[in-house]
């Protein structure tokens, strides 16, 4: 991507031909939701410019809504088990439902009927997987288990460092340590580069 164009666009490490194929589904996504003026039953969380800022909206609804501070809310991330839209009736009762996430350094293992999925070792020749889909709803931060969870950063590339959008619970296996994927370098990517 042309250096003056980098300077003014979202962050991405993408050649030429796919940063514009990116960028015009960015466009239809900013279209779609234009053209409907409510919440997306699932937001492509790359495809926003500032997804941070987004993130913040979400609990800043539910700050409003509970009438409660806004530091005393966090972001708790559900993923379902779930890749296709199709399987998604509509907007959640609560939070958000985004899509478009990889994962790196790890792998992710699917549950089985409503039990959420887990992180597990990544498979051969699978770099990034593709995330299902995640609902991200806003709790209050003494109600907020970490009980058997990785705290995991989100990056909207695999540059990381400048990136970084927040930090997602990712469930683990119950006799898993967080040190594992800290020390594997397991992260959240919003674009598969």
């Amino acid at each position: 991507v042309n250096p003056l164009w980098a300077e003014k666009a979202y962050p991405s490490l993408k050649l030429l031909s796919a940063w514009f194929a990116d960028l015009l589904l960015r466009v239809d996504q900013c279209v779609e939701w234009t053209r409907v003026l409510t919440l997306l039953k699932s937001v492509w969380l790359s495809g926003l410019f500032n997804s941070m800022s987004f993130l913040t909206s979400n609990m800043q609804v539910a700050s409003r809504f509970n009438k409660l501070p806004l530091d005393f809310l966090t972001n708790r991330c559900r993923f379902y088990n779930t890749r296709d839209l199709n399987d998604i009736s509509g907007v959640p009762e609560k939070g958000v439902n985004v899509h478009g996430l990889f994962m790196e350094g790890a792998g992710w293992e699917d549950g089985k009927g409503d039990e959420e999925g887990y992180i597990t070792e990544s498979k051969m020749k699978d770099l990034h997987p593709v995330m299902p889909i995640c609902n991200i709803y806003s709790v209050h931060i003494d109600d907020m288990s970490w009980v058997a969870m990785y705290n995991c950063p989100v990056y909207s590339t695999s540059m990381r460092g400048a990136t970084f959008i927040c930090q997602a619970n990712v469930r683990m296996d119950p006799d898993d340590n967080e040190t594992r994927w800290i020390l594997a370098g397991a992260a959240l990517l919003t674009q598969d580069d």
